[in-house]
């Protein structure tokens, strides 16, 4: 966001040396008679840069007093508080005014040139300054103001969409409902015990333990050796008999585990393997299946190496996102070990949320009187896991508005002076016959060149941006050219409605007074 800011002050700064060189009209007689009396180039330079400077400053109260005002609506969309101490905080003091100084050289240097060149002879004889900058100059800098707005547009709209397509992504599990405790502090007996008396409270439609949820990224690493491969590195994760059931994990071949059935379990399953888990069974899920050399159906009864012990492959899971779009599905090995569980998931109906909630800690007291119990919706987590970037699009959002409020400030200057200067030239043309629609389309084409070449350099740019951007998601949204479109026309638009009003004044005059302009 640092750089997006910086990119709004350049376009400020374009803006003011294009308004500054466009109305240096304004200003020719009284450079002219000041060199008369004496005053150097250098000394017109200074005086123009100070003024530059001094406006900057000005702005900069005017900044400070915008900025104490929005404060608290900002506070509230980071939520947190957020203090500035101008007098306290000397660095934070010195960069604001740093930057002020520096927005007003940049934005004066360029004017100041072009002012103090005029020759007085000249303006004094024609009563104009002549040609007051290059036209090239400054179709090139409103060229660079609508190339920073387009390109934080598409930014914009590809942000915006990333998250719409991560928050609608099908994660392979149903996340509704499920509120997560952890139980740590209680023994592998006690957490069944708890788990079991959480299931006879009304609306709860199961239990399940497990060493990891979803969105917690504490994947632990394991490694297994399929005849005829080398080490395979995969995640492992300790589910109950019910975990499956309780998520709504697809079983794409096999069955899951059963209470039934002793070998279904793994016996302090840490990472060394222990003689008691010879011949037991696990699941896998379909990533794993095919990084073992086999298809779904296949892997069933296969024997695998798994931490030092010859296990079976009784089941194969659906792949799922237990880290939402940002990580790719891994192989896992799932296994059943009570030891190792961390955390209980609780399935309840959605009428039973809140007296659920509200019941939770008087049955943990029954069980650890002395821990706090630390317990959330699924949901919320999910909901959070985004909010950066969500918080990212909107800013990115308010910046693109300010981008093109302050690029059509400049434009719309900028056809006023080029209308006026124009008026004798639409003049003849309509002497000649053209009508006002053929004078309006002129000067509607003539703007609409430089926001053009602004969609030809903001596009490439924001392409790589955003390319990058994206790669931090394994699931992610195609980078489409109906976005980079959607910003240039968008752009355009704004071009035209900024312009139009000029542009009609001017195609409408009548070729009489046109003519007798100046």
């Amino acid at each position: 966001m640092v750089s997006v800011g910086l990119l709004i002050v350049l376009v400020a700064c374009v803006n003011f040396m294009n308004l500054a060189t466009a109305r240096a009209t304004l200003r020719a007689r009284e450079i002219a008679l000041r060199k008369c009396v004496g005053a150097s180039r250098w000394q017109l330079m200074t005086q123009f840069l100070g003024e530059s400077v001094l406006v900057a400053l000005c702005a900069l109260v005017f900044a400070i007093a915008i900025v104490e005002i929005l404060l608290p609506v900002y506070d509230r969309f980071l939520e947190r508080p957020i203090a500035f101490h101008y007098l306290g905080d000397r660095p934070l003091s010195l960069l604001i005014f740093g930057i002020a100084i520096a927005a007003g050289l940049i934005s004066g240097v360029y004017p100041a040139l072009v002012l103090s060149r005029f020759r007085p002879a000249t303006v004094l004889r024609a009563n104009s300054s002549g040609q007051p900058g290059s036209n090239r100059l400054r179709n090139l800098l409103v060229v660079l103001q609508f190339a920073i707005s387009v390109g934080l547009g598409i930014a914009t709209i590809v942000v915006y969409k990333q998250i719409g397509f991560a928050r609608d992504l099908d994660l392979g599990f149903d996340r509704s409902n499920i509120v997560v405790l952890n139980v740590t502090e209680l023994t592998p007996s006690r957490r069944d015990a708890f788990a079991q008396t959480l299931r006879t409270y009304p609306g709860v439609f199961a239990t399940a333990l497990s060493d990891a949820v979803p969105f917690q990224n504490s994947r632990a690493l394991g490694f297994v050796e399929v005849p005829g491969q080398t080490g395979i590195s995969v995640n492992r994760i300790m589910i109950g008999p019910d975990f499956a059931a309780l998520y709504g994990l697809p079983v794409v071949a096999g069955r899951i585990f059963s209470e039934t059935r002793g070998e279904d379990t793994l016996i302090n399953n840490n990472g060394h393997g222990s003689p008691a888990n010879e011949g037991h069974n696990i699941l896998i899920n379909v990533a794993a299946a095919i990084q073992f050399g086999y298809a779904p159906q296949q892997a069933i009864g296969k024997t695998i190496l798994y931490n030092s012990n010859h296990v079976n492959i009784v089941g194969v899971l659906g792949d799922v996102k237990f880290e939402g779009a940002r990580e790719p599905v891994k192989p896992t090995v799932y296994f059943d070990d009570k030891s190792d569980a961390r955390w209980l998931s609780v399935r309840i109906s959605e009428q039973a949320v809140p007296a659920m909630l509200t019941s939770l800690d008087k049955s943990w007291r029954a069980f650890a009187p002395t821990t706090y119990l630390e317990h959330y919706l699924l949901n919320d987590v999910f909901g959070t896991l985004y909010q950066s970037d969500e918080r990212q699009g909107v800013m990115f959002g308010v910046l693109v508005g300010i981008a093109i409020f302050i690029a059509c400030l400049g434009l719309f200057g900028v056809a006023a002076f080029t209308a006026a200067r124009r008026t004798k030239e639409i003049g003849i043309r309509k002497v000649f016959g053209a009508r006002t629609r053929d004078v309006l389309q002129l000067l509607l084409w003539q703007f609409s060149i430089p926001v053009l070449i602004a969609n030809v350099i903001a596009w490439p740019v924001a392409y790589y941006y955003l390319h990058h951007w994206l790669e931090s998601y394994a699931y992610r949204v195609r980078l489409s050219p109906l976005y980079f479109l959607a910003a240039s026309l968008t752009a355009m638009a704004i071009a035209w409605t900024t312009i139009i009003a000029h542009a009609l004044r001017v195609a409408r005059a009548s070729p009489i007074t046109a003519l007798r302009y100046e």
